[in-house]
């Protein structure tokens, strides 16, 4: 009997226990509404995604490289040694042992489509690093009975004195033959390894601005902005612009891709890609060795492969 009334007392207890429960939350349920409603209302909607859906951005990057090289007068010595050693080995052997079969073949049908022709020398253009590693870039010298010297370009991949890759850029001719690093002549500041905390300094100008995405209409808005880092309006008005037009809400679509340094001029380049949905854009960033400054920002990539003097 005593083992009932306590089995009886203890569901007693538990089913008060549950009514004090629910007449709590009836009696409170207009303050835990209010405060369900407060707290859903202090969540704030972005207000560029109202005015504008195509402002959401993505969180895409291109994939960087590491702006951590520190001995640049390494890099170039090794590019001059290598280029020595290309020469040295051609005066011997006439032979470019680093081609592939195929890159051979081909330049050996352009020299022989006429008489007279010859590979007299191998210069180096510009040494650099992008994705795939570092590099540097020659032109094989093409002489023959005329003062036009044709030279065509190659872009070297390398680890230190091993040739790793080799890619065929373009042919073209002058009549002088290209050389734009000269093997006396010191890199200095390189400018590379600034480059990061300058786009970042740029990015805060352009937000800063309200001239992106829509509002970016012409590149004559961009001259003041330009001025103001110390670039060439001129040259970067429309390189900013398209960065800004290009751009999602925050301005993170883009990357330092690659980097390229030469003496004449003696510049180093910086190249920047940007992602969009409809096409990839690039940018170069150019810091000049001698003023010690960055100077221009523009649209595409300029390199001293593309010049034949």
């Amino acid at each position: 009997m005593k083992k009932l009334l306590k089995k009886h007392l203890k569901l007693l207890i538990t089913l008060l226990i549950l009514i004090l429960i629910i007449l709590t939350y009836v009696f409170n349920w207009g303050n835990i509404k209010d405060r369900t409603v407060d707290k859903i209302s202090s969540i704030t909607i972005p207000f560029s995604l109202i005015v504008n859906p195509k402002n959401v951005d993505q969180d895409v990057t291109p994939k960087s490289i590491k702006l951590n090289d520190k001995d640049f007068e390494a890099d170039k010595t090794q590019s001059i040694n290598l280029v020595n050693t290309i020469n040295n080995n051609y005066k011997t052997t006439k032979d470019f042992n680093f081609l592939t079969e195929k890159q051979d073949k081909s330049l050996t049908d352009k020299i022989k489509k006429q008489s007279h022709q010859y590979i007299h020398d191998v210069t180096l253009l510009n040494f650099g690093k992008d994705r795939k590693g570092k590099y540097l870039t020659i032109s094989l010298n093409q002489y023959n009975d005329t003062k036009q010297i044709v030279s065509y370009r190659y872009r070297l991949y390398h680890r230190k004195s091993q040739i790793l890759s080799v890619k065929y850029l373009k042919q073209t001719s002058n009549i002088y033959p290209p050389r734009f690093i000269i093997p006396d002549v010191k890199v200095g500041d390189a400018g590379i390894n600034n480059s990061k905390n300058f786009m970042q300094r740029l990015k805060t100008a352009v937000i800063n601005s309200n001239l992106t995405m829509n509002n970016a209409s012409e590149p004559g808005n961009f001259n003041q902005i330009a001025i103001n880092l110390g670039l060439s309006a001129d040259k970067s008005n429309k390189g900013l612009y398209n960065l800004a037009k290009n751009s999602n809400s925050r301005v993170t679509n883009y990357g330092i891709v690659g980097y390229e340094i030469s003496d004449v001029p003696r510049y180093s380049r910086v190249y920047i890609k940007q992602l969009s949905k409809d096409e990839d854009y690039y940018y170069t960033l150019t810091y000049n060795r001698n003023s010690k400054k960055f100077i221009s920002f523009q649209k595409g990539i300029i390199s001293t492969d593309n010049r034949t003097k």
